[in-house]
């Protein structure tokens, strides 16, 4: 399982909730079937009857079995899970950029340039920031002309920066 997001308030009066996705794309679960709320420790499945994207980071959704306004309440805060196989092929990629955290990085012209320090999770603009031997940080975008390839098996990035990137932090 997978936690996705969680519900963060009524959508009218019938049992209709408002649901905050931590996504790239809150459109690519709209042929959801189930989720799975977090309730007093345990993971309870609800069939979806209706997902609606409101924004880029939330949506309507009706869950089956709650139609009214109490039982809706009860469901507010609950942290919402998918199963690993219903995550988007952007999401796919987010969750496997967490743990890239200490791989090295090595661009294409500079050779090695440290080892990764933080992944940061921008939705519009994901980045690497990456530990140089020196100690300066040099941010680099996740964006797929920038990332040549990931070798998980020796925790390797290769890259290969915009040009004057890398000059621009180490000069």
């Amino acid at each position: 399982m997978h936690g996705l997001g969680k519900i963060t308030k009524l959508h009218g009066y019938k049992g209709e909730l408002t649901v905050f996705l931590d996504t790239q794309r809150v459109a690519d679960y709209k042929s959801l079937k189930f989720l799975f709320l977090e309730i007093n420790g345990e993971l309870v499945p609800y069939r979806i009857e209706l997902f609606e994207p409101k924004t880029n980071d939330s949506a309507k959704v009706k869950l089956a079995g709650v139609n009214d306004e109490a039982t809706a309440k009860s469901l507010l805060k609950s942290l919402v899970f998918v199963p690993l196989d219903t995550l988007s092929a952007r999401d796919e990629d987010r969750r496997d950029m967490s743990n890239w955290i200490g791989y090295e990085v090595e661009d294409d012209e500079y050779g090695m340039i440290g080892h990764v320090f933080e992944v940061i999770e921008h939705r519009t603009n994901p980045q690497i920031e990456i530990k140089h031997p020196t100690g300066k940080m040099i941010l680099l975008p996740l964006h797929p002309e920038f990332v040549l390839g990931v070798d998980e098996e020796n925790q390797m990035i290769h890259v290969q920066a915009p040009e004057g990137l890398i000059d621009l932090y180490l000069g």
